[in-house]
C-alpha cells in the first residue's frame, strides 16, 4: 500500500458480539456483515469501554476511557480540551466526514467533521426506521460523487438495532400479550431462551440499584412493565432484536454494493464495530448498562473489499483483547498521523496484517461511573466503588473514583472457560482469593494510567450526586 487509504468506519448501535450469522448464530441472517468478515479479520475478544451509547462513543472519538473523557454515562459532557478524531484527521491531511448517529455530548460533530447527514435535530436514541435509510442515501451520494485529491475518513453511525429499546418502551404503560396469543409468530419461529436466563443474585450493589429493584435508577418503568412476562415474551424480544439487526445489515449491504461500483473500494479500509451489546434476556436483563458479556462484548472487524490494503481475510483473531479505545489509534496508524500523548488504545493494524505486536493481556471496562470489570483469558472480575459524599476538604469532588482498594464494594468473579454464561459467582470462594488479587492488581495498574480529572459540567454532576445518594443510602443501611 503506497498511498494512505480511504477509511470507512461503519458502526451499529447495541449490537452484541455474536449476533452475526458468520459467527454461527442460526437465528438471523447478516450476509453483508458476513461479507466484511470474509474480506477481513474478526477480533473475537473485542469489548466496549463502557456499555452505554454516549460513554462508549466518547472512547471512539478520543482513544480514552470514559472516566477520562467526562462521559461516564449518557448524561456526560466531553471535556472541551480533549481533541477528537475528526479534528486530528482534518489537520493530518484527511477530509473527515460524518453521517448518522454521533452522540458524544459536549462536542458538536459539525465542528469536527463535515456532516453528510445529521438531521435538523441531532439524531438521538431511536428512529432507526427513518434515520438509517436517510444515512445510507447520504452516503450513496457521497460515494458516487467524491472526487477529492485527499483521502477521506467517513464514519457512518447506524441507529439499529437500538430500536429494540423502542419495542421495550411499548411495555411501560400497558400489558401486551405474548406473540403466540396475538397470532404474530408460531412457537417454532421463536429463538430459545438464552442458556443463562437464570443468574446468580449476588451482584454488585451498583447493578442491583441501577437495574434490579422496583425503583431502579435506569428504566424502572420498563422493569415494572415486564415483571409479568412469560417465557414467550422474552423469546419474542430476542426475535425482534434479530430482525432489527437484519434491517441494519441490509443498509450496510447497500453501502458495500455502492462502494464496489466505484474505484474507491480498492484502497478503502473498512472498520466495523458497535458501541455496546444488548442483554436480550440473558440474566433476565434487557438493554445494556451492565458488565455481563452480552452488554460489553462487541464485534470488531477490519476489512478491505479490494487488495490494496493488506489485511488477512476470512480470519478470526481469538487471542488479542481489543477495546473501544483502539479505534482512535488504529485510524491514526492507517492515516499516518501521530497519536496524541495519553491515548490509552493500541493500533490493531499489525494484528489485522497477521504480524506480532506487544499487546495487553486483559480488557478493562467501566460502567455507570462506579462500576469496573477486568476480563482475562480465564476470568472476569466485576467490582464497584462505593460512592463517597462527593466532598473533599470542604470542596465538591467529582473526580471519577479509583484506584482505591479501601473503597471497593461487592465483587463477582466468573470462570469464562467453565461458565461462559456467567451464572456462578466465585467471588466468595476462598479457593479463588489469589485470582481475585491478580485481577485487582490489573485493575489498579490500568486505573493508575488513567488521566482522570474533575467533572465540571452541571448535568453529569447532578447525576453523580443523585445516584450517589441512592447508593450511599443502601450502603449505610447495610453497614
Amino acid at each position: 500500500m503506497n498511498e494512505r487509504p480511504n477509511i470507512l468506519f461503519i458502526n451499529t448501535d447495541q449490537h452484541s458480539w455474536d449476533a452475526i450469522s458468520a459467527y454461527g448464530n442460526p437465528f438471523l441472517r447478516t450476509p453483508n456483515i458476513d461479507e466484511l468478515h470474509r474480506n477481513g479479520t474478526s477480533f473475537r475478544r473485542s469489548f466496549c469501554t463502557d456499555p452505554v451509547c454516549a460513554a462508549a462513543r466518547s472512547s471512539w472519538a478520543t482513544g480514552l476511557y470514559t472516566s477520562e473523557t467526562g462521559v461516564p454515562f449518557n448524561g456526560g459532557y466531553l471535556h472541551p480540551e480533549i481533541p477528537d478524531l475528526g479534528q486530528l484527521l482534518n489537520t493530518g491531511g484527511y477530509k473527515a466526514f460524518h453521517c448518522g448517529k454521533w452522540h458524544v455530548p459536549g462536542r458538536n460533530v459539525r465542528e469536527s467533521f463535515q456532516t453528510l447527514y445529521y438531521g435538523r435535530r441531532d439524531i438521538g436514541a431511536g428512529g432507526a426506521a427513518y434515520y438509517d435509510s436517510a444515512s445510507t442515501h447520504a452516503v450513496a451520494d457521497f460515494l458516487t460523487n467524491y472526487d477529492g485529491d485527499d483521502p477521506f475518513y467517513l464514519q457512518i453511525g447506524y441507529v439499529d438495532p437500538h430500536d429494540v429499546c423502542e419495542y421495550l418502551h411499548n411495555h411501560e404503560e400497558k400489558r401486551i400479550p405474548n406473540p403466540l396469543e396475538q397470532g404474530i409468530v408460531s412457537e417454532d419461529d421463536l429463538p430459545p431462551l438464552p442458556e443463562n436466563f437464570d443468574y446468580d443474585e449476588r451482584e454488585t450493589v451498583l447493578h442491583r440499584v441501577c437495574r434490579r429493584v422496583d425503583d431502579a435508577l435506569i428504566h424502572a418503568a420498563i422493569l415494572k412493565g415486564i415483571r409479568g412476562w412469560d417465557e414467550r415474551h422474552w423469546r419474542y424480544l430476542r426475535w425482534n432484536y434479530y430482525r432489527f439487526i437484519e434491517k441494519v445489515d441490509a443498509e450496510i449491504g447497500r453501502v458495500l454494493a455502492l462502494l464496489r461500483e466505484t474505484s474507491l473500494h480498492h484502497n478503502t479500509l473498512i472498520i466495523f464495530s458497535a458501541d455496546h451489546g444488548e442483554a436480550c434476556g440473558s440474566h433476565q436483563m434487557f438493554q445494556k448498562f451492565t458488565l455481563y458479556e452480552e452488554s460489553v462484548r462487541v464485534p470488531f472487524i477490519v476489512a478491505c473489499l479490494g487488495e490494496e490494503v493488506p489485511i488477512e481475510k476470512d480470519r478470526f483473531d481469538e487471542t488479542h483483547f481489543v477495546s473501544g479505545v483502539d479505534l482512535f489509534p488504529t485510524v491514526c496508524d492507517y492515516a499516518g498521523i501521530e497519536v496524541p500523548d495519553g491515548v490509552q488504545g493500541l493500533s490493531v493494524r499489525p494484528l489485522a496484517e497477521g504480524r506480532d505486536a506487544p499487546w495487553r493481556d486483559y480488557a478493562y471496562i467501566e460502567s455507570n461511573y462506579w462500576g469496573r470489570a477486568v476480563v482475562t483469558d480465564r476470568y472476569k472480575y466485576v467490582t464497584e466503588y462505593k460512592p463517597t459524599s462527593n466532598s473533599k476538604f470542604g470542596v465538591e469532588d467529582f473526580q471519577p473514583p479509583g484506584p482505591d482498594a479501601d473503597q471497593l464494594g461487592f465483587a463477582q468473579l466468573f470462570d469464562r472457560h467453565d461458565d461462559p454464561g456467567e451464572t456462578e459467582n466465585l467471588a466468595q470462594d476462598t479457593d479463588y482469593g489469589e485470582v481475585i488479587e491478580t485481577c485487582r492488581e490489573k485493575l489498579f495498574t490500568q486505573e493508575a494510567r488513567l488521566h482522570r480529572q474533575q467533572i465540571v459540567h452541571p448535568s453529569p454532576k447532578q447525576v453523580i450526586s443523585n445516584w450517589g445518594e441512592r447508593l450511599r443510602t443502601y450502603w449505610e443501611k447495610d453497614e
